[in-house]
């Protein structure tokens, strides 16, 4: 494609989105939660099996040392 045909469809394409978006009626609205505390206290912690990551890698079909490697959505 031409450079100049692409800049206007874009330009067509947020013309479009623009003219969509001024029809819609919206009003402000604000999500949260306010609370006194807003961090967690650190606790402890627990003790860390060690072994967790030798299992976790073995169940996996292809890895690494350190690593799984697949494909986005391939490990099922």
């Amino acid at each position: 494609m031409d450079e100049k045909k692409i800049k206007r469809q874009a330009k067509q394409i947020l013309d479009k989105f623009a003219s969509a978006l001024a029809k819609v009626d919206s009003e402000k609205v604000e999500i949260g939660v306010d609370r006194e505390e807003f961090e967690r206290k650190e606790g402890e912690g627990k003790k860390c099996d060690f072994e967790f990551k030798k299992r976790f890698l073995k169940n996996a079909p292809e890895h690494n040392d350190d690593f799984i490697i697949t494909e986005k959505g391939g490990w099922k």
